[in-house]
């Protein structure tokens, strides 16, 4: 699995230049009052993580992070210059970029991405401006590359940039390996901030009329062609459990129904969320969009997904009649089954039962997760086996007044308080809570 491991910040908003924060493999939870950032770092961690800084086009910033998984490390640095002191002077082109960027006439944004596959010596490296753009093996430059370059305003710019890398770097592995790196690193599958309210289970259900973000998940599409003879190919499924592809495709006759249903007895998360709703049964059923006759077959659109639930009585419901934690817990479980490694989760617990956050934490033990909450059920669910374990868990958040004037600080727990947060854990009979409380740290 993926795992983000590192962000540093040399210029964004009113944070304090020169922040690093690094990660640990697991938990990672953002501590603070409100208006101290934590939503803003939750976000930028999702749009690091998907490749997608649109949200960011208009403003000043400077970034760097990485990104690392069992054969291969990526380290990006971005940049968007629009202080006159540091915009690029204008270079003659190189590679092959697309017409809107080289008709372009502001050079302020930049980026520069390294990869290093852990079977080989050579880092690869990627350096592009909307005007000029370089591969490098090393410092050698590789002569004549073109790059499909796409700009970072762009959902998944990196697919383009590094595809030659990933692509010619790891012959000798096989496509196999070459797939799953690619999957792990560069995918941005699921990797959307599960938002502190209902917009995740209103994108879910097709409701959700919000802007793209960059930072949020998006609602589930599912685009399937069903030829002449009965195969059906599932072309596009981004937002979709891969649950859902596989019972498709293993069973073409569920679309001979407008709105295919299916049994929580074969989608995991709707049977675990069904379970701790105490319900007998639920059914998961795909809404048609549109449908079109095309040359290789018919084409069919799905867009956002209903469900009903069987109550103890018999009686049906809809998941319009879930109550709020209800509504939470359902599309945290979707969330999860779609985001298969990093989970960026706002405000978790809001509306959950003690039961359900324990239940919602024990299915992240083995992903790595950044999370907020105001309230302590959360964080007395948190385990800690070392010191060095609690300062990467925690990240602080405040306003301070820094160089004359205030401004938004993000740091992990200094190793002081991380070993006497970590003393009071092994010996005293107090909660998580209780302990960053006493020590004055949350």
């Amino acid at each position: 699995m993926a795992k983000l491991k590192r962000l540093r910040i040399e210029r964004f908003r009113g944070l304090v230049p020169g922040t690093e924060l690094v990660f640990n493999d697991t938990f990672n939870v953002l501590l603070g009052q409100n208006g101290t950032g934590k939503t803003t770092l939750l976000k930028l961690i999702a749009m690091a993580l998907a490749s997608n800084f649109a949200a960011l086009e208009g403003e000043d910033f400077a970034l760097e992070y990485e990104i690392e998984s069992v054969g291969v490390s990526l380290l990006v640095s971005i940049r968007n210059d629009l202080s006159e002191r540091s915009t690029p002077e204008p270079r003659p082109a190189r590679g092959r970029l697309p017409k809107h960027l080289a008709e372009s006439s502001s050079p302020a944004w930049s980026y520069e991405a390294r990869v290093r596959f852990h079977h080989a010596t050579p880092t690869h490296r990627v350096s592009v401006t909307p005007l000029k753009s370089e591969r490098f093996v090393d410092d050698t430059l590789v002569p004549d590359t073109e790059i499909p370059v796409s700009d970072p305003f762009q959902p998944g710019f990196l697919l383009w940039a590094l595809q030659d890398v990933f692509y010619e770097a790891p012959m000798d592995l096989g496509p196999e390996w070459f797939d799953a790196m690619w999957d792990e690193i560069l995918n941005p599958r699921g990797r959307g901030r599960f938002d502190e309210a209902l917009r995740a289970f209103e994108e879910m259900t097709g409701e959700s009329l919000a802007e793209e973000s960059g930072d949020c998940i998006e609602s589930p599409m599912l685009s399937i062609l069903r030829t002449g003879v009965g195969d059906v190919s599932v072309k596009i499924s981004p937002r979709i459990p891969p649950e859902i592809t596989r019972l498709i495709e293993s069973n073409p006759t569920l679309l001979e129904a407008k709105n295919p249903s299916l049994p929580h007895t074969e989608l995991p998360f709707l049977r675990d969320a069904a379970e701790l709703f105490q319900y007998s049964a639920s059914d998961l059923i795909l809404l048609l969009h549109s449908k079109k006759v095309t040359p290789a077959g018919e084409e069919l659109l799905y867009a956002g997904l209903a469900f009903t639930f069987t109550l103890e009585d018999g009686s049906v419901i809809t998941h319009d009649a879930l109550s709020y934690g209800q509504k939470r817990l359902l599309s945290f479980f979707h969330y999860l089954a779609v985001s298969e490694d990093i989970v960026i989760a706002d405000e978790l617990v809001n509306g959950l039962h003690y039961d359900w956050i324990e239940a919602c934490l024990g299915r992240l033990v083995d992903r790595q997760s950044f999370l907020t909450s105001q309230n302590p059920l959360l964080l007395d669910f948190l385990p800690f086996t070392s010191a060095e374990d609690v300062r990467r868990c925690f990240i602080l958040c405040r306003r301070e007044r820094h160089e004359g004037r205030r401004r938004t600080v993000w740091a992990n727990m200094d190793e002081e308080s991380a070993n006497a947060f970590f003393r009071a854990y092994r010996t005293e009979a107090l909660q998580v809570s209780e302990i960053l409380r006493t020590k004055g740290l949350w």
